[in-house]
């Protein structure tokens, strides 16, 4: 399957849009990754520790592998045994330090319910097919996605070059997200897992109420502030925050318990499942799913009548909204 090109192919600055991918998955341990990473695009493994590497220089730029929880990644857990006065690196058991057994049990335990995360560098989107390589080699070394198992809510993040950061431009493409929200689960198969975790909770009706309206057209201050309001985590299937510390990291800094968020210009598009084990899952589906976000958001007649018709409908169902607007939405992309 081919990668679908954006309806804006390039960013303000004349260069083409970028794209990077975030894989999450279990069974490959954090070595063989970066291993299968180097293969694939050659350059130079660092390891910072037993749960994070890097694969810096490749054909592509900078790899990031991680254990996807800083308990280990950043050794949290070492406080408990310093407040003990317990210096696990030189307490040695057979040829292991207590250090190597404690992280070995703890990695054994989380990692049934936390992913490995392979972080994959910007790359230009006319050169997506490079990425498909590595989710092919992840399949074919029995990496676990999504399906392997009952908990399993991983997912594939993907990272979006923002075409521009006009205050416009974006609150066009959240209008058109929330639109094809149902569709987007739909065609996506989102597994249930994903949809019971905390990670990609929908956006509550009243925001999307705000936001599809036809005289809404805030200021960036405005925008920021309404999205806290009615999202006050990260944990929203397209992620607005990296994109707003990017534009305005001293009003970001007003808002409390969101950890630590990188500013990027980006859409942080995290709904997607990863099913790295599933024969013919591809990322360049999952990518497909999200050119229909970009040509409804650079479409605005669309956008305004779709909008007005989802509104209308919403208040005329009483149940049964999300299958009568899947159906309007098929009609439109066919």
């Amino acid at each position: 399957m081919d990668f679908k090109l954006p309806p804006i192919l390039y960013n303000a600055q004349g260069q083409v849009r970028t794209v990077g991918f975030e894989l999450e998955y279990s069974y490959l341990s954090i070595a063989a990754s970066a291993e299968i990473v180097q293969q694939l695009y050659g350059g130079e493994v660092q390891v910072e520790n037993k749960f994070k590497q890097k694969v810096v220089g490749t054909s592509l730029g900078d790899f990031t592998l991680e254990f996807d929880l800083t308990l280990l990644t950043e050794k949290r857990y070492k406080k408990v045994f310093k407040a003990l006065n317990i210096k696990i690196d030189t307490i040695n058991i057979g040829e292991n330090t207590l250090q190597d057994e404690v992280e070995d049990t703890l990695g054994n335990l989380i990692g049934k319910v936390f992913p490995n995360e392979i972080a994959c560098p910007p790359i230009p989107c006319t050169k997506l097919h490079q990425i498909e390589k590595l989710r092919e080699a992840l399949f074919q070394n029995n990496a676990e996605g999504t399906h392997s198992f009952p908990t399993n809510a991983f997912g594939t993040h993907i990272n979006i070059e923002v075409p521009n950061t006009a205050t416009a431009t974006l609150v066009a493409y959240l209008k058109a997200f929330l639109l094809l929200y149902p569709w987007l689960l739909q065609v996506g198969e989102t597994d249930l897992a994903r949809k019971l975790s905390p990670f990609i909770d929908p956006f509550p009706p009243a925001y999307a109420d705000l936001v599809l309206a036809s005289d809404y057209k805030p200021s960036l201050e405005q925008f920021i502030r309404d999205y806290h309001k009615y999202n006050p985590n990260r944990n929203r299937p397209l992620d607005f925050y990296p994109l707003f510390a990017e534009l305005n990291q001293e009003l970001l800094a007003e808002f409390e318990n969101l950890g630590k968020v990188k500013a990027r210009d980006t859409f942080h598009y995290r709904l997607p499942n990863s099913s790295l084990s599933q024969p013919g899952w591809t990322l360049a589906a999952e990518w497909n799913n999200w050119i229909a976000v970009e040509e409804l958001a650079n479409n605005p007649q669309k956008l305004s009548e779709l909008s007005l018709e989802y509104m209308s409908l919403k208040r005329h169902s009483l149940i049964g909204f999300d299958s009568k607007w899947i159906k309007r939405t098929e009609e439109w992309l066919s």
